[in-house]
């Protein structure tokens, strides 16, 4: 049955109509050509073409900016935002007519999870997995301490339809001096969840009810529960929430690393075991800053198999459709997994 639901955090509505995706197409796209590493420039020994490293993990002895490292940190070389002046104050905004408009500052980096162009992170070694993630944890808490940094994102675009340009695994982090509008959006959700339901955390009220009813739980593990979100805007959206509450990703601890970087793996393997050659993105907010409303939030990372592009419906009306049931994405998330143990 076709039905509205609408997330309890942000109130954002979707409508989940099943068997949508069986229409005709007429538009199908392809499969990508497979990847190849002439002149990519995350490739280990391309290093002279690439910014000077941020950070990289390497064995002891091997220079900077060489060959010889297994995960390395560079600034974006096309950037979303500008580095952010030292000494002089950031411009306030200011408007032409109606118009405000302001300088975009704030850092960009780009987490290369491997010397070598494949495979995608999810196929890579186990122990390289938790060095990407532990090189993530560290970036998050460096760019965090940084002054004029109000909020940390870091994200993954893996495909063609994730709106990445290379296929050389690798994270990105993009900070803002200010919350962005989406961790906006979710803070206020959460004030407000709070105030019609008490409890200490929102985003724990939801996971804890998601876990009670089970039908989209994925998987559970001591540290981490994984569901499809009830209100799920893409097909086989999952989401990944630390049980010990904590508002940043930058406090990840140490024995958390190699459980969440298991579970983001295991994970997206069963997704493009079940959906070949599906484009995804992962997705991280991290607020910056200290008050009762931030420390309030609890992170959480979020994967988007992006199976569909948005029509003239959901732009018009700002309403997601999702051709997936939730429930069905999850029982199939299950069974993959399930077979892989």
């Amino acid at each position: 049955m076709t039905e509205i639901r609408e997330d309890p955090i942000t109130g954002r509505r979707v409508i989940v109509v099943p068997g949508r995706s069986a229409r005709p197409n007429d538009h199908a796209v392809p499969p990508p050509s497979a990847p190849s590493e002439v002149g990519c420039p995350f490739c280990e020994g391309n290093e002279p073409g690439t910014p000077e490293e941020l950070a990289a993990v390497r064995p002891p002895g091997r220079p900077a900016n060489a060959s010889g490292w297994l995960v390395r940190v560079i600034p974006n070389k096309f950037p979303t935002v500008d580095v952010p002046p030292t000494e002089t104050p950031l411009s306030p905004s200011s408007a032409a007519g109606s118009f405000p408009h302001r300088p975009a500052y704030g850092h960009h980096e780009v987490v290369i999870a491997s010397p070598h162009h494949s495979p995608l992170l999810p196929f890579l070694p186990a122990d390289q997995v938790v060095r990407v993630f532990r090189m993530c944890r560290d970036r998050v808490r460096h760019l965090s301490s940084l002054p004029r940094v109000g909020s940390v994102t870091l994200f993954e675009n893996a495909g063609p339809e994730s709106g990445g340009s290379l296929w050389h695994p690798h994270l990105q982090l993009v900070t803002l001096p200010e919350l962005p509008p989406g961790l906006e959006e979710e803070l206020r959700g959460i004030e407000k969840l709070r105030g019609r339901f008490g409890g200490a955390c929102a985003i724990e009220e939801v996971a804890r009810e998601e876990g009670s009813d089970g039908r989209r739980t994925v998987a559970e593990t001591k540290e981490f529960t994984a569901y499809a979100p009830y209100a799920s805007s893409y097909p086989y959206e999952v989401r990944l929430v630390p049980r010990r509450h904590s508002s940043t990703f930058g406090e990840l601890s140490d024995s958390e690393v190699e459980p969440l970087a298991s579970l983001v793996s295991s994970i997206l393997r069963a997704l493009l075991g079940l959906l070949p050659g599906a484009s995804y993105n992962i997705v991280l907010r991290s607020p910056v800053g200290r008050s009762p409303t931030l420390d309030r939030y609890h992170w959480h990372l979020d994967l988007y198999p992006r199976l569909v592009r948005p029509d003239g419906f959901d732009l018009a009306t700002g309403v997601a459709v999702n051709t997936v049931e939730p429930e069905v994405a999850a029982e199939a998330l299950r069974t993959a997994l399930g077979a892989k143990r």
